[in-house]
């Protein structure tokens, strides 16, 4: 039988094997080869195959010199290469024995630039472990972008196999990005399967006494922590205390970019909106601690973005989407890479943090280099959905309005009026809620402001507060104040 058509066989059956005796015929691969653990200097290259063998990867790098790794007999390989060299390109083939067992232009890796500098791409999808048309479609587009790091906020399966929502549907993919996975609640189910998840996975700054699979990396410009999915009090202490530890040596090495992701989501407009889980409480401090960046997770099947969010107020969303030194961390729900998806949850406490939702399925692509974060949203057929810019290069800009002026198309009339009734009774949004406030008394936007416009344009009343007749800075507004919980 052709390998074509054992994987399109064993896939109808439910998955495929993790071993085979010594009787199954000429070697083929089953699973693989994917990449594991890719660093600096190092990565470890996994597959299975149908017989024992003996495992071997021959690999090339930028200097022509061609290299061969020898691993042990068996079906199940995991061959370790060292002593690369940072920030350089290798291609591979692997095989048993004499035989090849795969080779070609998907073969092949980069390795990490020093910690603190370079660039990385890295695609990111969550929720997709269902062997679906839906999971390869957004495959295939993340296939495309040629990525360093496949990055996922778990429920890689769905009470299938490990191959038929993994192993096949991303099987090029992980055959060239590394792939680093946090654990969802459906993943736990690899328990049952009577598989660990560490003898598949291989990660840095891991403990296998850890009841949780949870870690950090650096990858370049950019530290990654990623969390696992835990309900136990004692066991979530740890993995919080853990977190701050990790947290703080990042900070203090000065690296450009700290990013989290995990399954739970903490800001969320959609069905989990008022899932109580003490993650949501406590994550938060911990970003607003040590200056987060990004925390990406899954759970919700759909799309959202926050707007830079600290101390539980929104912050800089008047400078969507292009953000300059924002002073707060940008929260995505991520989890529309193959199965059904959620819609939102009116009345949601969370909605105004979130500047977009989207019931769609989707993966996301980051772009990072020492002083920009690019992160875009594309649906199945490639099209773009939502993009963000993170920029630390330039100094945050101050805050420039004229008071009263909601509708921020400088000049103060009936405009601004009806467009701060839009957002008080219509639930339109405000590209500036600090400029609709005509009054200067900030905290809640309620219907005394447009009246005190209209009083203004009309009746003879007390015009606006600076910054107001003319456009001018104000260094201490933010467009904070309407946003904090109960407002």
């Amino acid at each position: 039988m052709s390998r074509r058509l054992l994987f399109f066989a064993l896939l109808l059956a439910g998955g495929l094997p993790l071993s085979a005796g010594d009787d199954a015929g000429a070697p083929e691969l089953l699973r693989g080869p994917y990449l594991q653990g890719l660093g600096e200097t190092s990565v470890e290259i996994l597959w299975v195959m149908n017989s024992p063998g003996e495992g071997r990867v021959r690999y090339v790098g930028e200097d022509g010199r061609v290299v061969e790794q020898i691993g042990v007999r068996g079906a199940n390989q995991r061959v370790v290469l060292e002593g690369l060299r940072p920030a350089s390109r290798y291609s591979y083939s692997v095989f048993s024995g004499e035989a090849l067992l795969d080779e070609g232009e998907h073969l092949g890796f980069r390795t990490a630039p020093p910690a603190g500098e370079g660039r990385l791409r890295a695609v990111m999808v969550g929720d997709s472990g269902t062997g679906s048309e839906i999971q390869v479609g957004i495959g295939s587009v993340m296939e495309g972008f040629d990525a360093d790091l496949f990055l996922h906020t778990g429920d890689l399966i769905y009470h299938r196999s490990l191959d038929s929502g993994i192993f096949l549907p991303y099987r090029t993919l992980l055959s060239k990005s590394c792939l680093y996975p946090s654990r969802g609640n459906h993943d736990l189910d690899m328990e049952r399967m009577d598989v660990e998840w560490r003898d598949i996975f291989t990660v840095p700054n891991d403990e296998s006494d850890r009841a949780g699979v949870y870690y950090s990396y650096d990858w370049g410009p950019a530290h990654f922590l990623v969390l696992d999915y835990i309900f136990s009090a004692a066991q979530l202490d740890e993995q919080l205390a853990f977190a701050e530890r990790d947290l703080a040596a990042a900070r203090s090495r000065g690296v450009p970019w700290l990013i989290i992701y995990q399954h739970l989501p903490i800001y969320t407009a959609g069905v989990y909106a008022n899932f109580n889980h003490p993650i949501r409480a406590e994550l938060p401090e911990l970003c607003d601690r040590y200056g987060v960046d990004l925390v990406c997770s899954g759970h919700d099947h759909n799309y959202q973005r926050s707007y830079p969010v600290r101390g539980r107020v929104l912050r800089d969303g008047w400078q969507d989407p292009v953000f300059r030194s924002p002073q707060g961390t940008v929260y995505i729900v991520t989890g529309g890479g193959g199965g059904h998806l959620y819609g939102e949850l009116q009345g949601a406490p969370d909605r105004p943090y979130i500047r977009t939702f989207q019931s769609v399925n989707h993966c996301l692509v980051f772009d990072i280099s020492t002083t920009e974060l690019r992160g875009r949203a594309l649906d199945i057929e490639g099209q773009q959905l939502d993009e963000f810019r993170l920029n630390k290069s330039d100094p945050r800009p101050p805050l420039s309005f004229m008071r009263g002026d909601a509708n921020l198309d400088g000049v103060l009339d009936l405009a601004d009026v009806l467009t701060t009734l839009g957002f008080l009774f219509l639930g339109d949004e405000l590209p500036c809620p600090a400029a609709a406030d005509s009054t200067g008394e900030g905290v809640h936007l309620v219907i005394t402001r447009p009246i005190y416009t209209l009083r203004f344009l009309f009746m003879g009343g007390p015009p606006p507060p600076p910054p107001f007749p003319l456009c001018g800075v104000r260094e201490d507004a933010d467009d904070a104040f309407c946003y904090e919980p109960g407002c």
